[in-house]
């Protein structure tokens, strides 16, 4: 039996856009490839829309291991795609579904805006693989920073540091649980870069506990896994 990847399991929230620390880096032809803007790029149609696409693209069977895919791409200046890497796989045959799902996204995004102007902005999208929830269905409503991305955004601009420890740079991506309260618990480094920046990342998802609303599905809260991924 084959189960379409979960929405609620995708996890793909605004959030994987925003930055530990703003960085900017040299791509093709010595054009600067950002990580962070205050006009990030957008999905057509939003985060639901694009996880909505993205189940569409992968299916997944009971065969297939539980995990998560983290891939990491850019978005150009017209909105389409280029660069797709795989962070971290599950398995060849899941890497590629993710890569081929996130190329057939090419054209439908609405570029990242500096000083008026369309630039490119490289992207780290976590796609976790998993059962369905006992129930069969997603919550209506995913859980949300409170205040939104720009408060989040203001948030990591204002505590994210890097580590002096740090000798790298990446993704690293934390998972945790968003209980029916807002509260948070069950924190794990999914996907790590050192044990420096590891333990910085760690460190920012906990002091956000408190600071989120939680998903919502038949008008009762419920607590879902949720996954962070912080750049340095």
């Amino acid at each position: 039996m084959k189960h379409k990847l979960l929405s609620a399991a995708l996890l793909l929230a605004a959030l994987a856009a925003t930055p530990a620390l703003a960085q900017e880096s040299p791509g093709q032809d010595s054009e600067q490839i950002y990580t962070y803007l205050e006009q990030m790029p957008a999905y057509e149609g939003g985060t639901g829309a694009m996880m909505q696409f993205i189940n569409a693209q992968i299916t997944y069977s009971n065969a297939q291991p539980e995990g998560m895919v983290v891939l990491r791409f850019v978005i150009d200046q017209e909105g389409g795609i280029d660069a797709v890497e795989v962070v971290k796989g599950l398995t060849p045959a899941l890497d590629a579904a993710c890569v081929n799902a996130v190329k057939a996204m090419g054209g439908h995004w609405k570029p990242g805006m500096k000083d008026g102007k369309p630039v490119p902005v490289r992207f780290t999208l976590p796609v976790k693989f998993g059962q369905p929830r006992p129930d069969g269905s997603a919550p209506e409503t995913m859980p949300e920073y409170k205040g939104g991305v720009a408060a989040f955004k203001a948030f990591m601009k204002q505590h994210a540091r890097y580590p002096r420890k740090g000798t790298k740079y990446g993704t690293v991506v934390v998972s945790f649980v968003i209980n029916e309260d807002g509260s948070l618990s069950d924190y794990q480094v999914r996907s790590g870069v050192e044990p420096a920046l590891d333990q910085e990342a760690l460190r920012l998802a906990k002091l956000t506990d408190g600071q989120w609303l939680p998903a919502v599905k038949d008008g009762k809260r419920v607590k879902v896994q949720y996954n962070m991924p912080v750049f340095f």
